[in-house]
């Protein structure tokens, strides 16, 4: 009996330890993952700053971070979004930003599709975009230096995955945003533009 103790006593003491390592584990990817983020949308801000003393119009300016090619910056006051949009379509661009998954270049007429995660580490990073509204306000800058104000105009939830009725160009400046909810088996997709 007292070596059957001594084994739970053990496996108690392994487990500790192990829920332990993975709380820092946790903590530490969490940090590296929002220092990425911060790190990115400062260097975009500095590069389009710059330019913008420059007086030099409509010209676009390349600015990577890390291997990656950031187009814009995406800011939803609401519920507080401010990152990077990242061309590259790769889960590993994800955990720095969001992505432009399809359409026209960003601010233009035509219509483009931003996408990026529910989570990363404990932030919920997209998630939140369920709680946009009629009226919210999505602003994107571009890498021309462009600032534009989108409206959100139509929020819909548990999209099915094979629904891609939301890639279609459009004739006025308009702006997607999707991300997964319930574990990737339904879409959040939301639908700004401006109004003219």
């Amino acid at each position: 009996m007292k070596k059957f103790i001594n084994i739970l006593i053990f496996l108690f003491i392994f487990a500790l330890y192990f829920v332990t390592f993975l709380m820092i584990y946790d903590a530490f990817r969490e940090r590296k993952l929002n220092s990425q983020e911060k790190n990115a949308v400062e260097l975009f801000d500095k590069k389009i700053e710059k330019k913008k003393e420059e007086v030099v119009s409509n010209q676009t300016y390349t600015v990577n971070y890390r291997g990656y090619t950031i187009l814009g910056k995406l800011i939803i006051p609401k519920i507080g979004v401010n990152t990077v949009i990242l061309k590259e379509q790769t889960y590993a661009a994800m955990n720095i930003g969001a992505v432009k998954t399809y359409g026209v270049d960003l601010n233009e007429k035509g219509g483009f599709v931003i996408s990026g995660h529910n989570f990363r580490g404990r932030s919920v990073f997209f998630y939140n975009i369920k709680n946009l509204k009629s009226g919210d306000i999505i602003k994107i800058t571009d890498n021309k230096g462009r600032s534009l104000d989108y409206s959100v105009y139509e929020v819909d939830r548990y999209v099915s995955p094979n629904d891609v009725s939301y890639l279609v160009k459009t004739e006025d400046y308009h702006v997607t945003l999707v991300t997964c909810e319930n574990g990737g088996k339904t879409r959040i997709v939301v639908k700004a533009h401006i109004q003219e």
